[in-house]
């Protein structure tokens, strides 16, 4: 059969029709309200979560207790004797979805109180209020949200509390919230118990970061006890949440370590969980898994008459370890207190209840099995190709034929989308693939356009990778970038090599050959910044310039660039080992401060690069190392809150061009790996320095000489001189220690 473009195009054109009519929100809520609804109906029932069971508020309970039909009624007392049996029974948590906003009697209050905090593991329900309110602006009104909590007693005692908002009918209730963004991004009552359950997995968690980013353990809690004593359950995912989204990498490897990792975590199921919690996005589709009550469901009265009847104690005793919710569930639509409109509503008018929808977000995260419709490419791609399917069997084949093959492949269709969602919960589009297949001429140049801008993109960024950051490469190629000099300010390191015998070497060698020398050289060096997560800013030919930029200092930070700069001369060793006829000895400086960071120049030639007093400092402190013959100074504010290295004091000093004096050291090697020769020389050049500083020059000159003579120690030598000097010509008074270099 001939090949007709006129199939390939007609495809073309239905495809991306069907394609770019499935992104706008009309196509979405079609698909959400019948597609998603189809889906689960033909699905059915799936068996529940065994970790999850709901405690049911409802009228049978009320019949059998002796109590008012209205829950808010009920006497706190029952509410204490709850908590107090299920604790007694072992279950991991506890979550009221319900508000206990009013006091009652004092004495029930406090005893539900002392429960609650007894238990330790009780997470409570508080709400999200929508008030409008008069403005003075031209919108009549604005819309603030007020959070109406527990009552003082309970919040003192809970272990959480936690906001669970959603809509009413009619509209239908299909996601759920993992940080509520009416309540200030407050973690969600799913959230916060699934963080309570997973606590068991938290040294699991802390190994794990011990193998990724050993860094951040110190600001986390020591253990899960911690968490639970000092009641901090909610600042502790709140801190979570703020590392992943300054770390975006971060939580993608760990989650693939635990997958992968040949180490055994104790909790592997839970520590993957606990890390799904903060996953993106914070917004997911409910797996129902069937109609109203599918979730384990025991009758309130049950529990609280355990000990009376067998058959309830046995049931209390089967909840060990489980997730436990407290909440409105009822059999009967008459009776039903909290019911939301979901694909399940029974056609009696029984909805499922909040209580419910909280469990089933619970068991959702928990394994993971959240629907997950398809990303937008993956959309795209999967409509594109059925509307090119579609196109050339129209084209190619007669008219009946086609429109049975059609149909067939409608089936198939279907077939693997309802396989897909019962098994990976992956949730295909159904109605636009099945209806739409219209013609699109006029957008397929279009597509095809946006295709190859975006590989021009990817490959754009792929090369530009080689020059700058990838946060800088981001911000070039967006829509509304605006490429004029502007730099960001920055709490910067900043770190500065020079190569010796680098102007020898230029003329000893031809270009190529130095090009290619160089090249390795850097290669060794670059490879030693990037382990320690420095950036590499500037590059001028035998000399180089390193960051490490941050919102603010920390003492990590500096042990970073430390470690960098000591495993960058023990690489610079290695390389001038292999390199023997063309060694290229290397010198150091490190300093840190505040810097700007960014495009630095004109319009039509801008470089990205940092810029102030830092960087002209430390390169003035690496060229110190021409002075004292030494290899790595390092300021005194970047060293001063080290204590893993072995360094001495070299002086303090105005360095040339500058006004304000600085304290140099020399940072010989790590602590543990420091010999005996470096130790006494630190010992007796600080000694001696001491006595220079006191203005003691025949004292100060007679050690220096030692030190010089013994150990071969050109600063030293230096500050021997510097004596002699000063015996015959003293600096002026008052003196104190500063030394005045006047040559860069």
């Amino acid at each position: 059969m001939r090949f007709k473009p006129k199939g390939v195009i007609l495809g073309l054109i239905g495809g991306l029709l069907g394609a770019l009519v499935s992104l706008s929100p009309w196509a979405l809520k079609l698909e959400e309200d019948t597609g998603l609804e189809s889906l689960f109906h033909q699905r059915g029932s799936v068996p529940p979560p065994a970790e999850i069971a709901i405690i049911s508020i409802d009228k049978r309970s009320a019949d059998q207790l002796g109590v008012p039909g209205e829950p808010d009624q009920w006497p706190r007392q029952l509410h204490a004797q709850l908590v107090t049996l299920l604790n007694d029974a072992e279950v991991t948590s506890i979550t009221f979805d319900m508000l206990f906003k009013t006091r009652r009697d004092p004495e029930q209050d406090r005893a539900f109180a002392r429960a609650v905090a007894s238990a330790n593991n009780v997470i409570l329900f508080e709400f999200v209020q929508k008030e409008l309110v008069n403005s003075t602006t031209d919108d009549p009104s604005i819309t603030i949200r007020r959070r109406i909590q527990p009552i003082a007693p309970l919040i003192d005692a809970a272990a959480a509390l936690a906001p669970f908002a959603l809509p009413k009918v009619p509209l239908k209730v299909s996601q759920f919230w993992r940080f509520a963004p009416d309540a200030g991004d407050a973690p969600t009552l799913p959230t916060t118990t699934l963080q309570l359950y997973t606590l068991a997995a938290y040294d699991d968690f802390r190994a794990l970061l011990q193998q990724i980013a050993p860094q951040h353990l110190k600001s986390l809690p020591t253990n899960q006890q911690t968490i639970l004593q000092h009641k901090t359950l909610v600042p502790f995912i709140h801190q979570l949440k703020r590392l992943f989204a300054e770390h975006p990498t971060l939580l993608s490897a760990l989650t693939k370590t635990a997958q992968h990792s040949e180490h055994t975590f104790k909790h592997k199921a839970l520590l993957l969980a606990f890390l799904r919690i903060y996953d993106e996005p914070h917004s997911q589709y409910l797996n129902y898994y069937g109609p109203p009550r599918t979730i384990t469901t025991i009758p309130f009265h049950q529990i609280i008459q355990s000990d009376s009847h067998p058959e309830y104690r046995a049931q209390l005793e089967n909840l060990k370890d489980k997730i436990i919710f407290v909440g409105y569930s009822a059999e009967l639509q008459w009776e039903q207190k909290d019911g939301f409109y979901s694909v399940f509503s029974r056609a009696d008018g029984l909805d499922i209840s909040g209580v419910e929808i909280a469990a089933t977000a619970t068991a959702n995260l928990l394994h993971g099995n959240a629907i997950q419709p398809l990303s937008p490419i993956m959309q795209f791609l999967i409509l594109l190709l059925w509307g090119l399917v579609t196109g050339m069997i129209a084209c190619r084949l007669p008219a009946l034929i086609a429109i049975l093959v059609t149909l067939m492949l409608a089936v198939c269709y279907f077939i693997s989308s309802l396989f897909l969602f019962s098994q990976s919960a992956l949730w295909l589009p159904l109605l636009i693939p099945l209806l739409i297949q219209l013609p699109l001429i006029l957008f397929s140049c279009v597509i095809w356009k946006h295709l190859a801008s975006l590989q021009e993109q990817h490959n754009i960024h792929k090369a530009f990778r080689n020059y700058l950051p990838e946060k800088e490469i981001d911000r070039m190629t967006s829509d509304d970038a605006q490429q004029t000099p502007s730099s960001e300010r920055y709490y910067g390191i900043c770190l500065f090599t020079d190569a010796a015998q680098y102007t020898q070497l230029s003329e000893q060698m031809s270009p190529d050959e130095l090009s290619q020398l160089m090249n390795r050289y850097y290669e060794t060096i670059f490879a030693t910044i990037q382990r320690h997560h420095g950036i590499i800013s500037d590059v001028v030919g035998d000399a180089m310039m390193a960051l490490w930029p941050s919102a603010a200092a920390s003492p990590d930070l500096h042990h970073a660039a430390c470690s960098a700069a000591i495993d960058l001369l023990d690489a610079v060793e290695h390389f001038n080992q292999q390199h023997p006829a063309h060694q290229l000895p290397t010198r150091i400086g490190i300093h840190c401060g505040e810097i700007m960071l960014g495009n630095v120049g004109a319009v039509g030639r801008l470089e990205y690069r940092a810029t102030g007093d830092v960087v002209n400092t430390t390169s003035r402190i690496e060229g110190m190392n021409k002075l004292f013959d030494t290899r790595l100074l390092v300021s005194d504010e970047l060293l001063c809150d080290q204590h893993a290295f072995m360094s001495r004091t070299i002086g303090t000093f105005v360095l040339a061009g500058k006004s304000r004096p600085i304290t140099l050291h020399e940072l010989l090697c790590h602590r543990n790996d420091a010999t005996d020769t470096q130790q006494q020389l630190c010992i007796q050049f600080d000694a001696a320095r001491n006595l220079f500083t006191a203005g003691k020059w025949p004292e100060a000159a007679a050690h220096f000489s030692e030190i010089a003579t013994t150990q071969q120690d050109q600063a030293s030598h230096y500050y021997y001189n510097l004596c002699e000097t000063f015996k015959h010509s003293p600096p002026a008074l008052p003196w104190d220690g500063v030394i005045n270099i006047t040559s860069k």
